[in-house]
């Protein structure tokens, strides 16, 4: 679906270059030394193009473009002109020439006139990958260069490495400095509203969905979006609640594009349909404003949930949050690491780190022999002076971090 509407927005741009096509071979005596006329409008489609959101301008290009070859259509029935242009416009150089100018305009129009125009390319990617969980992809796609320039793309690798369960050992490879890096409390752009659902989604948190999709509906300029009304559906679907999935669901129907994803649903629907919703209250849940706090209520009520012990350990970390970080660590270690072994990079740096002024921090757990290497190898160039060489070093621990 993705190929085939960006072929009918594609042959939006190609129609009045065919229509001029078309009127160049009704009005010039030798036409086929002069269609390089209708190279004309592209350029200019390419530069309306990208924002034209609402595809306003596209759609009246397009008309004005068939109106014109209609009425040249009905003129020449009539009587064929036979216009003769001077000799040089007529030559294939004049053909290439424009050919090449054209491209190049177009080219630039979408790629460079415009720097947002391929960021939001990129976001767009992004948007797409996440929503159909490709999170390796995501990590392929955005470097930790891209993460820690990029506020965004930081929060969507983050999200990757939750998913893929690698959030508690590459982190702060990927720019993570805050608790407001995993979601976006106070933004109303619907590019990042549409992230923190997606966000809430992922972690089977209901009430987030719900509302940063009413409020990415309100703010964006072309209102729910498909995938938002596909969100919604899914959502209620998994909170049991058979009138609001059916009203989204019935909405999607009506879509050419979504009556296979419609079908796969339509049996998950009817097993709902005499059950109770499935709603749960709970104030910190709904207090999206701390992440700390909403993810601290999940892992209560999932204690041996990693991921959200992942979520919530990271975001105290990352907010230097040692002693609440070292208390929560040992009560959920026994749902998450009964054996105190195996324990994740990070969580391993941030207790031997402790460690240095608490020991018995370390009671119960073993910190691998890597760890223990590197964390001596960091505080040996410390103290001999070469922070520097020891932070570039050692640049994506906690350690590092901290300092």
């Amino acid at each position: 679906m993705p190929a085939a509407g960006a072929a009918i927005q594609a042959a939006m741009a190609v129609l009045p270059a065919l229509c001029l096509a078309v009127a160049v071979m009704r009005l010039f005596k030798e036409p086929e030394k002069v269609l390089w006329i209708a190279f004309l409008p592209i350029p200019v489609v390419a530069y309306r193009q990208f924002w034209d959101l609402n595809m306003y301008y596209t759609v009246i290009f397009s008309l004005v473009s068939v109106a014109f070859v209609f009425a040249v259509l009905l003129a020449t029935s009539f009587r064929k002109p036979q216009i003769q242009l001077p000799k040089i416009l007529g030559t294939r150089f004049m053909t290439l020439a424009v050919a090449v100018i054209c491209t190049v305009l177009s080219l630039y129009f979408l790629l460079a006139a415009d720097a947002n125009n391929r960021k939001h390319e990129e976001y767009a990617r992004l948007e797409y990958l996440g929503e159909n969980h490709k999170w390796n992809d995501i990590l392929k796609s955005v470097t930790p260069k891209d993460a820690s320039a990029d506020e965004l793309k930081r929060a969507y690798a983050l999200l990757a490495l939750s998913e893929t369960g690698n959030l508690a050992e590459w982190a702060f490879r990927y720019g993570l400095d805050s608790q407001n890096n995993f979601v976006f409390p106070d933004k109303v752009d619907p590019l990042y509203l549409n992230f923190n659902s997606l966000f809430y989604q992922c972690n089977a948190m209901h009430n987030g969905v719900i509302q940063q999709s009413y409020q990415q509906g309100i703010q964006s300029v072309i209102g729910v979006s498909f995938s938002t009304v596909r969100r919604l559906a899914d959502t209620y679907l998994a909170l049991k609640d058979y009138a609001l999935a059916k009203k989204y669901i019935d909405i999607l129907a009506h879509s050419t594009c979504y009556r296979k994803w419609v079908k796969k649903r339509l049996p998950q629907l009817e097993a709902i349909r005499t059950m109770v919703p499935a709603y749960e209250y709970d104030a910190n849940q709904s207090n999206i404003a701390n992440f700390i706090h909403t993810i601290a209520s999940m892992v209560d009520m999932n204690r041996d949930n990693r991921k959200y012990a992942d979520l919530l350990f990271c975001a105290l970390l990352s907010e230097e949050e040692g002693e609440m970080f070292k208390s929560m660590f040992r009560n959920l270690a026994v749902y998450q690491y009964p054996s105190g072994k195996d324990l994740p990079r990070l969580y391993e740096e941030a207790l031997i780190l402790i460690a240095m002024a608490e020991p018995e921090v370390l009671n119960g757990f073993t910190i691998s022999v890597d760890t223990q290497q590197r964390f001596t190898d960091y505080v040996g160039l410390m103290n001999a002076g070469r922070g520097t060489q020891a932070l570039r070093k050692h640049a994506d621990t906690y350690w590092a971090y901290s300092y």
